[in-house]
């Protein structure tokens, strides 16, 4: 048996977990065209023939004041401990790269194997390319550079060479039907959280959480009971929205994802509270699932 733990990083909305659900050919990870979509390590399991690849998705590499992102970074910084390699994403179609380049010289000190994605090349103009190649050559001439688009699975034959080049023999980790390290709380809550960096404006996903009381079977039904937190009334009352109808959007829209999902009617039962300063409680972030360890 052939196995690999590989570690996906990057900065917010370079495509980690677009790239991370197309490897594995299911959904494991939300993703949006909004920064800041994932907040915890995701671990997505491929099974081949004699093959086994964990991949880690985390947040996006970027600085926060805020104790929940200080948290994310502890993440990321965690993640890469033990990986047998790295894919470092970069969104091709930025305007700027000296965070990205800030970041490989990071991984550089780790002496982790590490291959640079260009992603969504199908944005750029050859020239454009050409120019970013020999940016990324220049200085990180270790780092194998692959040009891809992870929304169209395009190119994925030479980031799985790369991959392969770094599997080693050794036990199997992990079930055949093992997935993810995630559980239906989890999967649930970041459905939900989705689906408001879709409806939702500027900051207001971005200062609120969701957390899942509870999940019950009821003849035939899966009922989900959560809260969404959030700091402020004013922010309260966009996400329930005029007569309640942005509340149900997100609602009714996470019951199809999740449905889908999970193969069975979902029937969601959601509230919204005001928790001023959640993002800087470490206690209640630590009970909700965006705390870490005191070793970290």
């Amino acid at each position: 048996m052939k196995t690999c733990f590989c570690a996906i990083l990057g900065r917010p909305n370079a495509g980690k977990s677009t790239l991370l659900n197309a490897l594995l050919s299911k959904k494991v990870s939300i993703a949006t065209p909004k920064s800041q979509t994932t907040r915890n390590n995701i671990i997505g399991v491929y099974h081949g023939k004699d093959l086994e690849i964990a991949f880690i998705d985390t947040p996006g590499i970027f600085s926060g004041k805020e104790t929940l992102y200080q948290n994310m970074q502890k993440m990321v910084h965690n993640a890469v401990k033990g990986v047998d390699c790295i894919l470092y994403i970069v969104d091709s179609s930025a305007k700027e790269f000296e965070d990205d380049e800030k970041n490989l010289k990071w991984i550089e000190k780790t002496t982790i194997p590490c291959a640079i994605l260009l992603n969504k090349i199908d944005l750029m103009t050859a020239p454009e390319m050409e120019e970013l190649i020999k940016r990324y050559e220049g200085s990180f001439p270790s780092f194998p550079l692959i040009q891809i688009t992870a929304l169209k699975n395009f190119n994925f034959g030479e980031i799985n060479s790369f991959l392969l080049s770094h599997t080693e023999e050794g036990p199997k980790m992990y079930p055949d039907d093992y997935l993810s390290d995630k559980d239906r709380s989890f999967m649930a809550s970041e459905v939900i959280r989705e689906k408001m960096l879709h409806f939702l404006r500027n900051e207001v996903p971005h200062m609120s959480g969701v957390v899942v009381k509870k999940i019950e079977e009821n003849e035939g039904i899966t009922e989900i009971f959560a809260t969404i937190y959030t700091e402020k009334d004013n922010l309260k009352g966009i996400i329930i929205g005029k007569g309640g109808n942005m509340i149900k959007n997100i609602r009714t829209t996470s019951e199809k994802e999740l449905g889908r999902m999970w193969q069975t009617p979902v029937s969601l039962k959601l509230e919204v509270v005001v928790h001023p300063g959640w993002r800087n409680d470490p206690s209640f972030l630590k009970r909700v699932g965006y705390g870490t360890s005191d070793n970290d």
